[in-house]
């Protein structure tokens, strides 16, 4: 009797274990089919962005898989403008590694030939750096993709976050 005990709690045991190891290989599985299509998924995505540009504006999408063959598996995808200030301070600081246009010209009493054009440099310079972050803010994007499918009880999700630069889009 206590041997019979013993054999129903073994199998018990092992019911458990085996369960919790084929759980774990959907789950693995799963995540596998989702990594493979998100990975498809993004780089569709920078091939569009490549050929198109982006928009002025931000933007959103979603879908299915269904075209190829995981219908189950679903996506959503977020493209956003860069928030961050890209004054002509900005720029020049991210270029210059923090410093400023003071900092990088020469002052008046060691370079008096440039004095009387300074203030013109200074002008240009803030001109063309200007244009750069403007440049910077319609080429570059951060893409978030949310790839979404129903694991079990509730529904599993990743998110995958990168940043494209585009600065000449092959069709205007």
């Amino acid at each position: 009797m206590v041997a019979l005990a013993i054999l129903a709690a073994s199998l018990v045991a092992i019911s458990d274990v085996v369960g919790g190891a084929l759980r774990n290989h959907v789950r693995a599985r799963q995540l596998d089919v989702a990594t493979l299509l998100a990975r498809g998924k993004m780089v569709e995505l920078q091939s569009q962005f490549e050929r198109k540009g982006f928009r002025d504006f931000d933007e959103t999408d979603d879908g299915t898989f269904e075209a190829e063959g995981h219908p189950e598996v679903s996506w959503k995808v977020e493209v956003r403008r860069p928030s961050v200030e890209l004054g002509p301070d900005a720029v020049l600081a991210a270029l210059a590694g923090g410093k400023k246009l003071q900092d990088l010209l020469p002052p008046p009493d060691q370079a008096p030939q440039l004095a009387p054009i300074q203030a013109v440099i200074t002008a240009t310079i803030q001109q063309l750096l200007t244009q750069i972050g403007e440049q910077l803010k319609k080429g570059v994007r951060e893409v978030r993709l949310t790839v979404t499918w129903q694991g079990g009880a509730a529904p599993e999700s990743f998110d995958v976050v990168t940043h494209l630069v585009v600065l000449e889009p092959e069709e205007r």
